[in-house]
Order: structure tokens, then C-alpha cells, then sequence
């Protein structure tokens, strides 16, 4: 059976991938007002600048991401065994 982008393996929509892909852009949105707060400094350091937006959104998003990669492999483990 053919699922969407927001749909488990037998079609039915999923809330889990649809709150992780949420939290996944509001990290993106959060890092980059740190690179927007921080580009307005009359000296911006840019390295400092990129690892706190980096940090930010692995912090942010890292577990979103663990989360979703367990959840489809438990979806592809449940299909095997059927």
C-alpha cells in the first residue's frame, strides 16, 4: 500500500511524524534568529555564530530525529513480522 510523507507504512496518519517534523522546524527557526541576532553585532564572530546555531538545532531537533528513525524502524520490523 502506498503511504504519503505524514503516513505510516499501511497508510494511517501519523501525529508522531507530524510533531517531530514541527519541533525539526522550529529549531531551524530558532537557529536562524541566533544567526540574524548575532549577524547584527558590529563584529559578528562567525564561528561562535554557527556552532550556537548548530548546537541549538541538534539539541532542538537531535532527539525529533533519533525519535522518527526508532519509530520506522519498529513500522518496518511490525510489517516483516505480518
Amino acid at each position: 500500500m502506498s503511504s504519503g510523507f505524514l503516513q505510516e507504512n499501511n497508510g494511517n496518519n501519523s501525529n508522531s511524524r507530524l510533531i517531530a517534523d514541527m519541533i525539526i522546524i522550529v529549531s531551524l527557526i530558532f537557529a536562524g534568529i541566533i544567526l540574524l541576532v548575532e549577524a547584527k553585532e558590529p563584529d559578528p564572530n562567525i564561528m561562535l555564530m554557527a556552532t550556537s546555531a548548530g548546537t541549538v538545532f541538534s539539541t532542538i531537533a537531535g532527539p525529533a530525529l533519533v525519535f522518527l528513525f526508532m519509530q520506522k524502524k519498529n513500522e518496518v520490523e511490525q510489517d516483516k513480522k505480518k
